[in-house]
C-alpha cells in the first residue's frame, strides 16, 4: 500500500530548500510503500484541495518498504501552513490517501505518521523512518476521539456547582418576590397594622 508518510508545510526560512550546508530543510512530501514490491508512481498525483485543478504529478518508482521524497521547488503545489490537507491519487484517479492537520503547523516541524491514521509533529526525517522523542511523550500528545480532553469533575467541583446553583436560584426567587406586589407585601412588608 502506498500512502502519505510525512510532510513539512512550514519550514524554517524559505519554502524551497535553502542549501545543504544550512542544515535547514524546505517543504517536502514523503510517500511510503509498505508493500514488498516496487510501485511505479507515473501518473500518480498530489493535491492540497479536492476541488482544485492544481496537482503535482509524481514520477519514478518507490521500492517495497521504501520512501519517495518530493521537494520544493520540484512540486508546484503549495502546502498550507494552516489547516493543511494532502490528497494522494493513483494513476487511475482513485483517492488512495488523505491526511490533514488543524491550526498552524509549527515552524520547522514535519507532520509524520506514527501508526495507521495517527500523525504527530516531529523533526523532519525525509527519506528515512519517522522518529519521535519517546513513547511517553507520544501517549501524552495523542487524543482518541472517544476520550474527553477535560478532566472529570470531583466532589469539590460538584459542591462548588451546587453552591453556585443555589445562589443563583435564591437570587432569582428574591427577584420574583420583589417584582410581584402581593408576594412582596406578604414576604417583605408583612401586615404593617399588626406591627404597630
Amino acid at each position: 500500500m502506498i500512502y502519505i508518510n510525512e510532510w513539512l508545510a512550514n519550514p524554517v526560512g524559505k519554502d524551497s530548500d535553502p542549501s545543504a550546508s544550512s542544515g535547514r530543510v524546505g517543504e517536502f512530501v514523503e510517500i511510503f510503500n509498505n508493500g514488498k514490491v516496487s510501485v511505479n508512481l507515473s501518473g500518480w498525483y498530489l493535491k492540497t484541495k479536492v476541488a482544485t485543478k492544481t496537482k503535482f504529478v509524481l514520477s519514478g518508482e518507490v521500492g517495497g518498504g521504501g520512501f519517495a521524497v518530493f521537494k520544493k521547488p520540484e512540486f508546484k503545489i503549495t502546502l498550507g501552513n494552516t489547516d493543511g490537507e494532502l490528497f494522494l491519487y493513483d494513476a487511475s484517479g482513485k483517492l488512495v490517501d488523505h491526511e490533514q492537520f488543524l491550526s498552524l503547523a509549527p515552524e520547522g516541524k514535519s507532520y509524520a505518521r506514527i501508526s495507521e491514521g495517527d500523525f504527530l509533529w516531529t523533526d523532519p526525517t525525509a527519506g528515512m523512518p519517522n522518529k519521535f522523542l519517546e513513547r511517553g511523550a507520544l501517549i501524552d500528545n495523542t487524543y482518541p476521539i472517544s476520550v474527553p480532553l477535560n478532566k472529570s469533575l470531583g466532589i469539590f467541583d460538584f459542591i462548588l456547582l451546587a453552591l453556585g446553583a443555589a445562589a443563583v436560584l435564591t437570587g432569582l426567587i428574591i427577584f420574583i418576590l420583589k417584582k410581584n406586589e402581593n408576594l412582596s407585601k406578604l414576604f417583605f412588608r408583612g401586615d404593617e397594622a399588626n406591627w404597630r
